[in-house]
């Protein structure tokens, strides 16, 4: 059975369709990742995956990888 967790990243600099898709094919890629959803509006890359083949450091080096910066998250 999977465990699976939902986690937000605040990201910086993703604005457009063309930066979504920049993020989310890497973070698919990643085992144990199940969905990926960006919020341009908010920089906010939400992630459903499984706890037990993937962490969350492991999400914020994809990021990092396809070119975006992961952010602390601004009190709303």
């Amino acid at each position: 059975e999977p465990v699976l967790e939902r986690i937000a990243i605040a990201t910086e600099g993703e604005d457009c369709d063309e930066c979504v898709r920049k993020l989310r094919e890497p973070l698919m890629r990643i085992p144990g990742v199940c969905e990926v959803q960006v919020n341009t509006r908010r920089e906010r890359v939400i992630v459903t995956f499984d706890a037990r083949k993937t962490h969350a450091p492991d999400l914020h080096d994809a990021i990092l990888r396809s070119g975006y910066k992961p952010a602390p998250f601004a009190d709303d």
